[in-house]
């Protein structure tokens, strides 16, 4: 008889401790993690959100970088989605704003730290570009994703970013993009002599004479692929440096 109450004890115990231990659970503390870090970028508290992150990770960012994520929707509630490279995976729904995934680490020396976030990845897509903006109008300052200083070399008049969001570095003087413009300004200026009439843009200068002046889709700054040259008053404009070529038309 003892030894039947016993058989049938255990399994009930095992229940009940699962039951009151259930609540801290490593499922639950992770789930506690993601709700209070994802409610805090939402609310602009970044620096308390990036004191949850793995030193990794924390130290790519900066609070004001993080601070774009401020009014991101927060899911009601986040569950276990199994484990990947990156860590393991909390899932929450945020609505019309789709999944959102907070990836954890977990260690007796650091305890539970954020390692990456859909949400971070989604902001992090402008910090190339943003970076190489920075870099252009302020080389001896920061990086404003990392808030680390660039490496600025005068005499070469480049800048490096040790966060590798420029690469080997970028050229800020404007000798190359000058000689880009100039020989486009030349390109320009034989379209008219030729007796094309003024294009609206630099691409229909290709289209209008039938690909003999011009290049498809038009010119980017050597300095800067995500710039094109622009027509403005007449002449070859570059966003980037924000200077002018005059196209000079002989007569």
């Amino acid at each position: 008889m003892k030894r039947a109450l016993l058989f049938f004890s255990v399994p009930f115990f095992a229940i009940v401790f699962a039951f009151i231990a259930r609540p801290y659970s490593l499922g639950e503390r992770l789930g506690k993690s993601a709700q209070i870090y994802s409610r805090a970028l939402s609310e602009g508290r970044a620096a308390e959100a990036m004191s949850m992150m793995s030193l990794e990770t924390a130290e790519a960012l900066s609070t004001d970088f993080l601070s774009g994520l401020e009014g991101t929707a927060v899911p009601a509630d986040f569950r276990y989605d199994g484990s990947d490279s990156r860590g393991i995976r909390m899932t929450g729904s945020a609505g019309d704003t789709g999944t959102r995934v907070i990836w954890f680490s977990t260690d007796n020396e650091n305890g539970i730290r954020v390692t990456n976030d859909t949400a971070l990845d989604n902001l992090l897509g402008s910090a190339v570009m943003l970076c190489r903006e920075n870099a252009r109008v302020n080389p001896d300052g920061c990086c404003p994703v990392s808030g680390r200083p660039y490496i600025h070399d005068v005499q070469a008049g480049s800048v490096v970013c040790v966060d590798g969001h420029l690469g080997d570095g970028i050229t800020i003087s404007s000798g190359g993009c000058a000689l880009r413009r100039d020989s486009v300004a030349a390109e320009l200026a034989g379209y008219l002599e030729a007796g094309y009439p003024f294009p609206e843009t630099l691409e229909e200068m290709f289209t209008i004479s039938d690909e003999e002046y011009g290049r498809r889709g038009g010119y980017r700054c050597p300095d800067n692929g995500y710039k094109y040259y622009e027509l403005r008053d007449g002449a070859i404009f570059c966003p980037f440096h924000e200077e002018y070529s005059q196209a000079v038309v002989n007569q």
